[in-house]
C-alpha cells in the first residue's frame, strides 16, 4: 500500500514539473479508457480580459482532482461533480488543492496569482506584485502549459480560502455572483483572481445557515469587517476593539483602549469564548450586562479571556496617577531588518513601569510582507500598545497588513482624566479627510464634556521645531490642527521627524519622539539621540515628559 501511494505521488509530481498540465479550447472532452479529459488548449485571444475566468465552466467540465480531504469541499458547491484524486490527475482538467499541495509542488510558480509560504505568517495568497495575510483567501488561476494544454488551478491560504475559490466558481457558473474584471490578472496564456470570504467563522470553507460570509473580489486593497460578526447563529457586535479572528465558537478581539464591549443581538443564549488581547489586565474588570450570562473571566499577561452568553464589557478601573511610555520611528534605514537600537528600547520599555504603550508609527522601511515578518518576529511586549500608523508602514500591500495587525487607523479611548485620540494624518499627503475632521471634533467634544484632557497622537506634527524645517503636516491642515487642540486644551504626542522636541508652539504643548531606531535627523544637541519618553499622566490633567536616551 506504501509503495503504491509512492508510486503514484511521483507520476503526479513527473506530470506537473514537467508542465503536462492539460486542457481545452471549450469546444467539448475527448475519452481515453475510463478516464474523461478536456480538448486540448484555451485560445486566449479570442476572450476579453476577465472573460476566461467569467466563462470557466463552459471551458472545463466538472471532474474535479482534489487533494486529500478537501472532496467534501467540492461536493458542496458542485454536487454533480466528479472527484478524482489528484494523484489520478490525467494532465488536462481542474485541480483542486490543499494550500500544502499547491505550494510544494509549485504548480503557480511564476505565475501572477500564487499560494506562497512564509516562516511567520504561513500560507499567504499573491496577486501581481502584492502579497495578502490571512486564511481567507482563495485562488482561481486558468493558463495553458508548455505543451499547450489547459488547466485551471483551485486553491487558498487554507481550507477557508480554497472554499471561498469555490463559492466564487460556483456563483459565477449560477449567475449569482457577477465578475469584477478589473480584479483579474491577465498575462498572455494566463489568468488568474484573487478572492476573500468574510464571515467562514468555523474556516471549514462552507457558508453555513448560521455564518453570514460575505465574498469579495480584490483588486488592492482588500476590504476588512472590523466591529461584528454571525457566530454560530449570534449577531455579535463590538465596541473599543475589532473582530481579528473567528474559529468555531472562539472570538480573538484586538482592543483599541480600555473599555471593550461586547453586543449579542437576538441572542440565543449560545456561549462563546472571547480572547481580548492587547490590554492591560491590572486596570481593568469585567462586567456582565446580563445576569448570569459571563461564566468566568480570567485575566494574565495582555489578554483578558471572558466565557459568556450574553453581553459584557471591559471596562477600566478607577484611575488617578499613571505612565505612558512612547516612542515611534523604528524602523531601518533600508532592507528588513529592523534597527539594533530597536531591541534596546523595546526591552527597555518591556522592562519600566507603564500601563500602556504608544507608537507613533513608521514600524518598516517600505510596508513590504518580508519587512512585515522582520517586525512581527520582534513585536514582543508585556503591555499593550496603540499605533499611530505612519507613512513607511502604510504602503502598497503594506496598508494590507496593517489592518490586518493593527485594525483602524482612527480610533480612540479614556483612562483616567485623559481621552486618546489617534488619528491617520499621512494618507491624504499629509492631509486628514473632511471626515477626519469631523470625527476629531466629535473626540475633543467628548473629552470636554466627561471632563478628560485630549490627548492627540498622530504621525506628522503640526510644526517642525528645526531651522527651515518642513517635515509636518500640509500646512492649512497644520494650522487647523493647532487652533482646535488650543481651543480643547489637548496635549499633543508626535513622531516622523526623527528628533526629540518638547516644547508649546502657536500655545499648544506636545512632544515629537522620533527616534526609535530610524537614521537621525539632528545632532544629540538639538535632539538627535535614540530614545523613548515617559509621560507622567497626572489626576489634575498636567502632564510630565522624561526622554529616556538610549545607546546605539
Amino acid at each position: 500500500m506504501l509503495m503504491r501511494k509512492l508510486l503514484a505521488f511521483l507520476i503526479l509530481a513527473v506530470v506537473l514539473t514537467a508542465g503536462c498540465i492539460g486542457g481545452n479550447t471549450g469546444t467539448g472532452t475527448t475519452s481515453t479508457g475510463t478516464t474523461t479529459t478536456q480538448a486540448k488548449g484555451i485560445n486566449f485571444k479570442g476572450y476579453a480580459p476577465g472573460m476566461v475566468v467569467a466563462n470557466w465552466y463552459k471551458l472545463f467540465n466538472e471532474t474535479f482532482y482534489v487533494s486529500n480531504g478537501y472532496e467534501n469541499l467540492v461536493k458542496h458547491y458542485f454536487p454533480s461533480a466528479v472527484v478524482k484524486p489528484a494523484s489520478e490527475y490525467p494532465g488536462s482538467g481542474v485541480l483542486v488543492l490543499s494550500p500544502q499541495d499547491v505550494y510544494s509542488k509549485r504548480i503557480l510558480f511564476g505565475k501572477a496569482v500564487q499560494v506562497q509560504k512564509l516562516d511567520f505568517f504561513g500560507y499567504i495568497a499573491y496577486r501581481n506584485g502584492m502579497h495578502y495575510v490571512g486564511p481567507w483567501h482563495g485562488i482561481v488561476a486558468i493558463f495553458n502549459s508548455r505543451e499547450g494544454n489547459a488547466l485551471m488551478v483551485v486553491s487558498g491560504t487554507s481550507k477557508a480560502g480554497v472554499g471561498a475559490a469555490l463559492n466564487f466558481l460556483a456563483g459565477l457558473k449560477s449567475g449569482k455572483i457577477k465578475l469584477n474584471r478589473m480584479a483579474v490578472v491577465r498575462s498572455r496564456d494566463f489568468e488568474g483572481i484573487l478572492v476573500k470570504e468574510i464571515g467562514d467563522t468555523n474556516l471549514d470553507g462552507i457558508a453555513e445557515n448560521d455564518e453570514f460570509v460575505t465574498l469579495h473580489q480584490i483588486i488592492f486593497d482588500e476590504p476588512f469587517q472590523y466591529y461584528w460578526r454571525v457566530v454560530k447563529g449570534e449577531n455579535v457586535t463590538v465596541s473599543g476593539g475589532f473582530i481579528r479572528l473567528v474559529n468555531d465558537t472562539k472570538v480573538y478581539i484586538h482592543a483599541l483602549g480600555f473599555n471593550v464591549s461586547v453586543r449579542v443581538k437576538n441572542n440565543k443564549g449560545i456561549t462563546l469564548t472571547y480572547v481580548i488581547d492587547n490590554i492591560n489586565p491590572n486596570y481593568v474588570m469585567a462586567v456582565s450586562d446580563q445576569e448570569g450570562a459571563m461564566k468566568e473571566a480570567n485575566f494574565g499577561g495582555t489578554k483578558v479571556v471572558v466565557v459568556s452568553s450574553g453581553d459584557f464589557s471591559i471596562v477600566p478601573k478607577n484611575v488617578s496617577d499613571y505612565t505612558v511610555l512612547a516612542f515611534g520611528d523604528h524602523r531601518p534605514s533600508s532592507g528588513e531588518k529592523q534597527p539594533e537600537v530597536f531591541f534596546k528600547i523595546r526591552d527597555e520599555i518591556n522592562r519600566g513601569s507603564g500601563v500602556f504603550i504608544i507608537d507613533g508609527g513608521d514600524l518598516v522601511y517600505s510596508g513590504t510582507i518580508y519587512q512585515w515578518e522582520e517586525l512581527m518576529k520582534a513585536w514582543k511586549w508585556d503591555k499593550p500598545i496603540f499605533v499611530a500608523v505612519g507613512n513607511h508602514e502604510y504602503n502598497g500591500e503594506g496598508v494590507n497588513i496593517y489592518h490586518y495587525y493593527f485594525g483602524p487607523t482612527d480610533y480612540a479611548f479614556s483612562l483616567g482624566k485623559y481621552r486618546f485620540i489617534f488619528a491617520n494624518d499621512i494618507m491624504n499627503n499629509y492631509r486628514l479627510s473632511d471626515k477626519q475632521w469631523e470625527w476629531l471634533e466629535e473626540q475633543l467634544e467628548t473629552a470636554k464634556k466627561r471632563g478628560e484632557r485630549p490627548v492627540v497622537v498622530m504621525h506628522a506634527p503640526p510644526y517642525d521645531p528645526r531651522p527651515s524645517g518642513e517635515h509636518t503636516l500640509d500646512p492649512s491642515d497644520a494650522k487647523r490642527l493647532l487652533e482646535l487642540m488650543k481651543e480643547y486644551n489637548a496635549f499633543g504626542i508626535f513622531s516622523h521627524i526623527h528628533i526629540y522636541w518638547y516644547g508649546t508652539y502657536e500655545g499648544v504643548p506636545f512632544v515629537i519622539t522620533g527616534g526609535g531606531g530610524a537614521p537621525l535627523y539632528a545632532k544629540p544637541e538639538e535632539g538627535g539621540f535614540y530614545h523613548y519618553v515617559r509621560l507622567f499622566m497626572k489626576g489634575d490633567g498636567l502632564i510630565e515628559v522624561e526622554p529616556v536616551k538610549v545607546s546605539p
